[in-house]
């Protein structure tokens, strides 16, 4: 071989072999040590990273939740809560809020049942002792108002925000209209920037038949808060007594995509259609609830008038014969029945039925009068406001009669009369814990006597 022309050069390592299998076992050593430490590193991290990513969104959740429940999109807030117990299972957080969303829906048995599970799962007494409180003054079951709404504004962390529509929805209840009015003028100064008080100033224009300022008032709240749901519903209210069902339909339709199931506005909605004569839209609407058994009473009605209008007097029949057994004194059902069992050739259901539509006929010619001495004054006793409701509730319009007989026990809690009424119409809706209420109040009375 040829001398080559590079010098060459030894290290240290050429002149101790040993020290050099040393080194590279030292090498080998520490890069497996490394691989280990990178391996225990990674089995630490990577359950952290999935803990930290499903906590974000976790709190995530929460926070949509917090956010819905503030805007009282109840059913949102339930989808939701819904969706964190198919992941974590359920707790006592989810728990409460869901025990809240059904206080705002007036749902007294899931909010009890989810209480007592908030409860049992560990969450904070105090809150919950607050919730049933707010769940009290809200359906105006308090002894005293005034010292319940003392306690709640009392508490360690007073939510305004919850506190204030309980508030309002009680002292309404009660038809403390003055009490109500003095409540919103200071939540105004404490929360200026709150929905609720354009709400429920809109809500007592509507009460007062000033649709002008009603939709002032709801309109600019619905501005200011879309996401906002129960101002979509009073506004419907609001544009129905101005007699735009243009918008009525376009606020109703709003307000549903948030509560599906809500039957009285779906029952508003099909009159707010039938009223642009979009009649075959109202059927659509109504009919899959009276085939499962849901649909209101004034929503068969609804139906039963546009079967009428069709000519087709079996499905009057079909549609309204249940609701005369409930409320056979009901004169705008026995008219319907008696022209629908008339076409059909029974003249003897046809007669009974008009019979008692004649019976009612004078009573529900005197709604007008009636209503025009309450309304200017003249009338300012209970039995003046409970002859208009029990004849509404009766023979004409059940909400309108409730309305009537509130009144009446608004102005003598005492006047028994009106509280058989709200018997028979919570025994007949199947709502036994509302007319249990009253029932006791009259055995109450009646042992005192």
């Amino acid at each position: 071989m040829g001398a080559s022309n590079f010098p060459i050069l030894l290290t240290l390592d050429d002149m101790d072999p040993k020290s050099a299998r040393d080194k590279k076992a030292r090498v080998v050593r520490n890069s497996g040590w490394s691989s280990i430490r990178l391996g225990i590193l990674l089995a630490i991290l990577m359950p952290l990273a999935v803990f930290g990513y499903y906590r974000n969104r976790y709190t995530s959740t929460i926070q949509r939740i917090e956010k819905s429940l503030a805007m009282w999109d109840d059913q949102a807030a339930l989808r939701e809560i819904k969706n964190i117990e198919n992941t974590t299972g359920l707790s006592a957080e989810s728990a409460f809020y869901r025990a809240r969303a059904y206080r705002h829906k007036g749902d007294d048995v899931a909010f009890s049942q989810f209480a007592g599970i908030a409860k049992q799962l560990g969450y904070p007494e105090e809150k919950l002792s607050t919730e049933r409180l707010l769940r009290d003054i809200q359906g105006g079951l308090v002894p005293s108002m005034d010292t319940a709404i003392a306690k709640a504004m009392a508490t360690a962390d007073p939510e305004i925000s919850e506190i204030g529509p309980a508030v309002v929805y009680g002292r309404l209840g009660k038809l403390e209209f003055d009490k109500a009015d003095a409540f919103l003028n200071f939540w105004s100064e404490t929360d200026p920037k709150t929905p609720w008080i354009d709400f429920f100033r809109g809500m007592l224009a509507i009460s007062g038949r000033d649709a002008d300022r009603a939709t002032e008032l709801l309109e600019r709240c619905a501005k200011s808060y879309p996401e906002f749901v129960p101002v979509y519903r009073q506004l419907a209210s609001a544009y129905l007594q101005s007699r735009d069902s243009e918008r009525a339909v376009l606020a109703l339709q709003r307000y549903l995509k948030s509560n599906k199931d809500d039957l009285d506005a779906i029952g508003v909605l099909g009159t707010a259609l039938v009223n642009l004569d979009r009649v075959d839209e109202v059927a659509r609407l109504f009919e899959p609830w009276v085939e499962s058994g849901k649909a209101t009473i004034d929503m068969r009605l609804t139906l039963a008038r546009i079967y009428s209008g069709k000519n087709e007097p079996k499905k009057v029949v079909d549609i309204l014969s249940s609701v005369a057994a409930l409320w056979p004194e009901d004169v705008r059902i026995a008219n319907l029945l008696s022209q629908a069992h008339q076409a059909l050739g029974n003249n003897a259901e046809s007669d009974r039925f008009a019979k008692v539509a004649e019976t009612g006929q004078a009573d529900v010619q005197s709604i007008d009068g009636r209503l025009a001495r309450l309304m200017s004054g003249t009338d300012r006793q209970a039995q003046q406001h409970y002859e208009l409701g029990h004849i509404l509730l009766h023979k004409q319009s059940r909400e309108d009669g409730l309305y009537w007989l509130n009144l009446a026990l608004g102005i003598d809690e005492t006047f028994l009369p009106a509280h058989e009424d709200m018997v028979t119409y919570y025994t007949r809706v199947n709502k036994p814990d509302l007319a249990a209420r009253h029932q006791r109040y009259m055995n109450l009375r009646r042992g005192v006597q």
